[in-house]
């Protein structure tokens, strides 16, 4: 079949022949119509992530859409290695499959999944019932920092202020949702001052690095009291994988700093996840900007700015 194949870790895909995918006991093979390329996907086909193959060759690729035989569409979480979703068909395991509601199309299906999970996972944790938190968003202009505006809103945020860099993405925010957006290039500490003043609740951080480094004091210091607890979730390192942190803040203050991926939550809570996030997708409460690409196009287009999504 054709596919994306990963042939040198340090290289991009390239379209090549792969053999086809053997289902095990419980899996069902499916033709493939949409599988978006995430961070995730990127560091899988790097080899920097601890799902990649132990070596090449394997297929990119770590969820998508699929078709059924009997014709219907199901989100595919993923594949056994070293398969992948970028390529014309997969075996996944038919217990773990999840219907992609009447309407929505398998572009944005296989977009929005796994930029949910980002937010949805820890805010869903972290939230007692009947909480009307502030929810600050690092990396606002993002897929996944999109996404996560309205599901803020969505799962009861009072206020959520979008942080981005300047630009028209980051006013779009305001369509889903945001309460104010705020430049990362000029300002940012002044307005973070502000902002903590009032009390900041969560902080769902896309960036990490500098800008963490920049923003971690201000919300640590400008809390309406030592008691006021900020639960700051780290959820990539766009902006730098090192951030330095003084002590100090942790001890004068009810901060709490820790990082949320998909292997901290059970099979069930990813189940109710996708569901969730596919029913909001379809409703238009929630969705990401893509750039459709073709597979036969992939060695090419690898490298393209955006949420890709192919399509074979």
């Amino acid at each position: 079949m054709r596919a994306a194949v990963v042939t040198d870790f340090s290289q991009p895909p390239v379209l090549g022949e792969f053999a086809e995918p053997e289902p095990a006991d419980g899996e069902v093979v499916v033709d493939v119509r949409a599988a978006a390329v995430s961070n995730l996907v990127r560091l899988v086909a790097a080899g920097k992530h601890y799902s990649s193959a132990a070596r090449p060759p394997m297929v990119a690729g770590v969820d998508g859409v699929g078709r059924l035989p009997d014709g219907s569409l199901v989100y595919v979480p993923g594949v056994r290695s070293p398969w992948g979703t970028i390529a014309e068909r997969a075996a996944v395991s038919r217990a773990a499959i999840r219907p992609v509601p009447q309407g929505l199309s398998a572009v944005q299906a296989a977009a929005v999944v796994n930029a949910a999970f980002a937010s949805w996972l820890p805010l869903t944790r972290i939230l007692e019932p009947g909480a009307t938190p502030t929810v600050l968003v690092i990396g606002a202009t993002g897929a996944a920092g999109t996404v996560a505006v309205p599901i803020a809103k969505h799962l009861g945020a009072k206020r959520v202020v979008a942080v981005g860099r300047e630009g028209d993405a980051l006013r779009r925010t305001v369509e889903r949702g945001a309460d104010e957006v705020v430049p990362i290039d000029d300002g940012l500490e002044g307005a973070l001052e502000r902002i903590g003043s009032d009390g900041v609740d969560v902080v769902l951080d896309f960036l990490w690095g500098e800008t963490a480094a920049r923003a971690l004091p201000v919300l640590a210091r400008t809390a309406p009291n030592p008691q006021h607890r900020i639960d700051w979730v780290n959820l990539g390192a766009l902006g730098g994988v090192h951030v330095p942190l003084d002590s100090m803040l942790l001890r004068m203050s009810d901060l709490h700093v820790w990082g949320s991926g998909a292997g901290a939550y059970s099979h069930e809570r990813r189940r109710d996840m996708v569901d969730a996030a596919l029913d909001l997708a379809a409703k238009d409460v929630i969705a990401v900007e893509v750039q459709e690409r073709a597979l036969d196009d992939v060695a090419a287009t690898w490298s393209d700015r955006g949420r890709l999504v192919y399509v074979p």
